[in-house]
């Protein structure tokens, strides 16, 4: 299975959770492999790493702890390196998860167009950067699943843009073919204009006059020096494991740009997934897209929102 860096802690971790993350680290702490805790605990190795990640984040975050910083504090061996501080620390945290975690951010539509006209006035090549803030709001892909894109995945042979796709399986971190749709304006737009550059620039040309002059088989989105964003393997035991920081730091640029503090790639796949709640999706419906097989999970990781009581009472007749 592939399996995408993941630096950002995770949202609306319940109570529950949050205890059993705490014990899950602190073996991490101890010698123990991700592996190892997920046979124990009888989850994913994923589920382990997510629980465990979210856990240190919040430690490095508001321990104080030298020479540890959240970013930092996604690597075991980092996290080792400082055990004992650690350990101190989560004696002090007990078992109730802070606030911040308990919390599910959710952008607004305001906040989505207000963040498209920043990164527009701000970002030196906006076509392309404006399609990637939208390609995230509008299907809810990974991060690195965005950056092994093709253009063969958004156009057709013939120059049309193709509305039902797929996330291949050398494309999908799980290694899983599942669903994708094109079916933004605003994508569109921003993708069009961008493509459209990328040809009056040479840039990853095909030949025949196909995929609008377009190599298929190029990335549909370059990094600056004109290549695809530079995917590296890492791990061991024989874990296929990627990472890309290019595309990593691209996005957090474009937070950045747009103004939305606090938010993240995670963000964006809880607003996708609040989206499609509100439209009458199910959780199964949500995890194909999203890219995750088994229903409970998605009640974990994406949990639906409820409206109060009150608001669910007013003028019911």
């Amino acid at each position: 299975m592939q399996v995408e860096e993941t630096i950002e802690p995770e949202e609306g971790t319940p109570q529950s959770s949050w205890a059993l993350a705490i014990a899950m680290l602190r073996g991490v702490l101890n010698g123990d492999t991700y592996d190892a805790v997920a046979s124990r605990h009888g989850i994913t190795r994923t589920a382990v790493e997510r629980r465990i990640k979210a856990v240190a984040i919040h430690v490095a975050s508001t321990a104080g702890i030298a020479g540890l910083n959240a970013e930092g504090a996604t690597f075991v061996r980092r996290l080792r390196l400082h055990r004992d501080a650690i350990h101190d620390a989560l004696d002090r945290l007990g078992t109730e998860p802070p606030a911040h975690a308990r919390h599910i951010r959710v952008l607004t539509d305001q906040e989505i167009s207000s963040g498209a006209v920043r990164i527009r006035g701000r970002s030196q090549q906006p076509h392309e950067d404006l399609a990637l803030y939208y390609i995230l709001l509008a299907t809810g892909a990974r991060p690195l699943e965005i950056a092994r894109l093709e253009v063969r995945d958004y156009l057709h042979a013939d120059g049309t843009v193709r509305r039902i796709s797929s996330v291949r399986p050398e494309v999908a971190i799980t290694g899983k073919e599942r669903p994708l749709f094109f079916c933004s304006t605003r994508l569109e737009e921003a993708l069009n204009a961008y493509l459209a550059e990328r040809v009056a620039a040479r840039q990853g040309l095909g030949s025949g006059g196909w995929y609008r002059g377009l190599d298929p088989a190029s990335r549909l989105f370059l990094s600056a020096n004109g290549q695809g964003f530079e995917i590296k393997p890492y791990g061991s035991n024989g874990q296929k494991r990627f990472r890309c920081r290019a595309i990593q730091e691209t996005y957090r640029k474009l937070f950045r740009y747009a103004e939305l503090k606090q938010v993240t790639a995670l963000t964006v796949r809880h607003t996708v997934a609040d989206r499609l709640y509100a439209r009458g999706a199910d959780e199964s419906q949500i995890g194909l897209l999203l890219g995750i097989a088994d229903r409970s999970a998605v009640r974990e990781q994406f949990p639906r929102r409820l409206p109060s009581l009150d608001t669910l009472t007013t003028d019911l007749v």
